[in-house]
Parts: C-alpha cells; sequence; structure tokens
C-alpha cells in the first residue's frame, strides 16, 4: 500500500461523507480536503524544501489533523508537541530536533521563539486546487520523543515505509476491517503514536472519526460518545474501561463491532465484563513499541478460552511479515513457556534513536533467524513468555519502564529531576507504579524522610515534566526496605504503599 495515494483517494471518494466529528461539530471529507490544501499553500509560501521536520502544537481541531496531511504531502514530518505539557520540556523537544517552524491553530502562541504558521484563521470555502503528493518512503512521518531514563527524552523517527508497513499489516488483518458506515473514536492526543491507529484505518475506510477534547473526563467523555453517536469503532487503553468498570450495567451497545485495545496490560476479568457490554463486538488486544511503529501483535479474544499469564490477557502473535522472537541474557532464543526478553525486527522498525548512538547500539542488534540470515532486531525490553500454540503472554518489564495511561514512562527521568529540586537534593527517593481502586496504574514518589510540604516539588515536576509522569501521590518512609541483594525491594514498598 502506498499510504498517502490511498488517503488522497479515500479523501476523495468520500468528499460529501463526515469525516471528523470534533467538539460536537461534524466536518466532512471535502472540509479535510480544503483545509490540507490551504495548509500546504501556506508550508510553501513559507518553509524550504530542504527542511524536513516541523513542530505540530496537537490542538483538538479540524486544521490540526489537516496539517498532518499537509506535511505528508509536502514530504515533512511533523513533531507533536502537547498543548498542556510543560513549555520547557517541548522546547526542549524542538531543539533537539532542530525545528525551526511551528504550526500552531491556537490564537496567541505559545512558541513566539520559533517561527510559527498561524493555522486558525484557515476557513472550509476557500480551499486551493488539491495538488500532486509529493511521497519518498526514506522521509520522516514523524518523530515521537518518549521518556529517557538520563532526564532528556528520547527521539524517535518513524519513516513512510515503516508508517506504510503498518498500515499493510493492519489493513491485511481479516478480524479488522472497518467501511465507510463505521463511526470511530479517536480518543488519543496526537503526542501518543496509538493515535495513528485509530485516525488512519478510518480515514482509509471513509469512516467518521469522533474525537475526545483534551480537557474532558476521558472516560465519561468516551461514553457519552458511544451512548449518544452509537460508536460502532472503539480503540481505547485499557484504563478506559477500569474506569468505566462502575458504570457497566448502565452500557449496553450492541451497534460496537469492534473493542481493540493497546498501550497497557488487559486484565482477563475486566474484559469478561466488558463483553457485557458490547455483545455483538470483535474484541482486540494490540501490542507493539513506538520503535516498531504502534503495531506488533494482535490477539483476537475468544471469551471461551482467554490465554492469560497472571490475569493478564496474551498479546497474541506478530502481524505476518514481523519477525518476533524471545531472547535470554547471552541472546539466545528460549524455549516455549520460558521467559525472555521480546525483541522485533521487519520494516516498521525505526532507523534508530535521534542522534543518539549509545542508546542505539544497547537497543538494536543483528542476529540470525531462520537459514542463517542475519536481520537487525529492537529489544523491547518486556519480558515474555511463548506457548506451545506460538500466543505471546506479557510477563513484566527488564527495566523500571511503565505505561500510564497508555503512555510510556521511564521512571527515571521523573527522579531525574526529583533528585534536582532543593528540598530532595539530599534525600532517597524513587518512583514506582501501584494499582489503584480502578486497578490502574499510577505513580507514587516514595521519599525517605520525615513528611514535609511537597507542593513547590510537585510544581517544580509540572513545569519540567508532562502531565502523566507526575506523581499522584507522595509516600514519606522512615527506610527503604532492600532486598538480599542490596537493591530497594519494590515489591515490598508497593505493598506498604497499598496496605
Amino acid at each position: 500500500m502506498n499510504l498517502l495515494y490511498s488517503l488522497h483517494n479515500s479523501f476523495l471518494k468520500h468528499r460529501k461523507k463526515n469525516a471528523f466529528c470534533i467538539n460536537d461539530v461534524f466536518f466532512t471529507y471535502q472540509d479535510l480536503l480544503n483545509s490540507i490544501s490551504q495548509i500546504r499553500d501556506k508550508i510553501v509560501s513559507n518553509i524550504n524544501t530542504p527542511e524536513k521536520h516541523i513542530g505540530l502544537v496537537t490542538n483538538n481541531d479540524l486544521v490540526t489533523y489537516a496539517s498532518i496531511f499537509a506535511l505528508w504531502m509536502e514530504g515533512k514530518a511533523y513533531i507533536p508537541i502537547n498543548p498542556n505539557a510543560s513549555k520547557i520540556r517541548n522546547v526542549e523537544i524542538l531543539k533537539l530536533i532542530d525545528v525551526k517552524h511551528v504550526l500552531d491553530s491556537t490564537e496567541i502562541s505559545d512558541y513566539s521563539d520559533f517561527k510559527v504558521l498561524n493555522t486558525s484563521f484557515y476557513n472550509k470555502f476557500k480551499g486551493a486546487p488539491f495538488e500532486p503528493i509529493k511521497f519518498n518512503k526514506k522521509n520522516n512521518a514523524y518523530v515521537l520523543f518518549t521518556s529517557g531514563s538520563t532526564g532528556v527524552p528520547k527521539g524517535i523517527p518513524i519513516s513512510f515505509k515503516n508508517l506504510n508497513a503498518l498500515v499493510t499489516a493492519l489493513d491485511e488483518d481479516e478480524e479488522y476491517k472497518l467501511n465507510a458506515d463505521d463511526r470511530c473514536l479517536q480518543m488519543y492526543d496526537l503526542t501518543f503514536d496509538a493515535s495513528l491507529t485509530a485516525i488512519l484505518p478510518a480515514l482509509l475506510a471513509g469512516a467518521c472519526l469522533y474525537t475526545v477534547p483534551s480537557s474532558a473526563i476521558k472516560y465519561f467523555y468516551i461514553s457519552k460518545l458511544l451512548l449518544t453517536h452509537k460508536l460502532t469503532v472503539l480503540k481505547m487503553v485499557p484504563s478506559i474501561i477500569y474506569y468505566l468498570r462502575p458504570y457497566f450495567a448502565e452500557i449496553h451497545a450492541p451497534y460496537v463491532r469492534y473493542s481493540i485495545f493497546g498501550g497497557e496490560k488487559l486484565y482477563k476479568d475486566v474484559v469478561e465484563e466488558w463483553r457485557a457490554c458490547v455483545p455483538n463486538a470483535t474484541l482486540l488486544n494490540h501490542y507493539g513499541p513506538t520503535e516498531f511503529t504502534v503495531c506488533s501483535h494482535y490477539y483476537k479474544l475468544e471469551l471461551e478460552a482467554l490465554k492469560s499469564h497472571k490475569g493478564v490477557l496474551s498479546i497474541g502473535k506478530p502481524f505476518n511479515k514481523v519477525e518476533s522472537v524471545l531472547l535470554d541474557s547471552e541472546n539466545d532464543i528460549v524455549s516455549n513457556n520460558i521467559e525472555g526478553e521480546l525483541c522485533l525486527s521487519g520494516e516498521q522498525l525505526t532507523a534508530g534513536y535521534w542522534k543518539n548512538d549509545a542508546l542505539n547500539s544497547s537497543a538494536f542488534f543483528m542476529h540470525k533467524v531462520n537459514k542463517g540470515v542475519e536481520k537487525r532486531f529492537y529489544k523491547t525490553g518486556d519480558l515474555c513468555i511463548r506457548d506451545h500454540d506460538g500466543y505471546y503472554m506479557y510477563v513484566g518489564r527488564k527495566d523500571f519502564q511503565v505505561k500510564i495511561g497508555g503512555y510510556r514512562v521511564e521512571l527515571g527521568e521523573i527522579e531525574y529531576h526529583v533528585r534536582k529540586h532543593e528540598s530532595t537534593k539530599s534525600k532517597n527517593s524513587l518512583v514506582i507504579d501501584v494499582k489503584n481502586s480502578n486497578n490502574s496504574d499510577e505513580l507514587v514518589l516514595v521519599i525517605e524522610s520525615p513528611k514535609f510540604n511537597t507542593d513547590n516539588l510537585l510544581d517544580y515536576l509540572k513545569l519540567n515534566l508532562v502531565e502523566y509522569m507526575i506523581p499522584k501521590k507522595v509516600f514519606f518512609i522512615d527506610s527503604l526496605p532492600h532486598n538480599n541483594n542490596g537493591k530497594i525491594d519494590r515489591n515490598t514498598l508497593r505493598n506498604l504503599i497499598v496496605n
């Protein structure tokens, strides 16, 4: 599949149909085409051709979505910037990749240090002619920045070759076929790569996307969209149904065709209950790291015989063109039902972290597969086991990286900033993930100290980190527990916090 041409053809074919519902306002594919054309014209007039990486403030409006496609059709990549995140961190990201221009639909942009192209004045009635698409599969489509253990965010460039491979894999999945009559949920911020698996299949099919404002209480707004607009396709992080669980008795949505999860561990018990809310839906669990372009494995949930490990549902099997192996510490393939680190190879694999040779040398490696052929693999850091049927079971993280609300978080990055603050410079502290009352993961900052007021510390963290990285609780302890190896015993600590 050629993604850009396929999108273009879908936009033209479905120009009279609704493409987006944003804040209860509908926009057609023609509206989308017009916005794309106008933004492309602005890009051509203001940005030099060699400049490839453009900042994009991810507001919840049509022109922000149109900006993605406009940049792609001009051979450029977008660097998504969350307007609600720390400006200090956002500017750091833009400077790391040497961004000069930022597209922003905010009337008064916070990013005046850069050359801002304001997109707020574009209107649907004045679209310029749609010009031929400029496409090169080697070009980057986007660069996402995830949490880094040294305190510096990690840049992950994804090319059109990578993105085409993802879309092709989803298109070839016989368990997941959208059509032009589908009404699809888009709950993700555009800084979260899972947004692409909500957006692209829907727009390629001519379906309508229903977005969720960043200011909304997500689970409540999603429930409202589901019941009011009778959504047929739900792509969500599992934590949404954990929060909806008390209201399951009030939710009856037989019109849902697909309920897809990804981004976090999916627990068997809550899915079994959720099934009653969407009795006619095909349930799917998607898995994949950002470095492998969103999605590498999927599992169709057959409730009669759900595969799980310690209550966590299987991540299933890899897509057809994905090489997936489990390796031990010596890089040897482990046998079935033996724990190993999940490693991935294929066309969806990023070329490497942005200007980070040290990290690239530790995360990517060559490995011999069938018939002695060497291929480049990525170490996900996820520990899994594979059963005798070839299904993969998620066990846990090899390091201290966790997922919060679907976002990947390096605990070390939070701890790095905690240690820089005056109140905690001389104190032992760490951040751990614990289960809250909704069975969702949340972050707790643990400080080895008598209690003190942490308002200034938390304000400092809010300036330097994105919202989902801010610990929800602070726990004080006289002495951190240690295991026999002299390492901090995190499991004991979790039990102390929970109890």
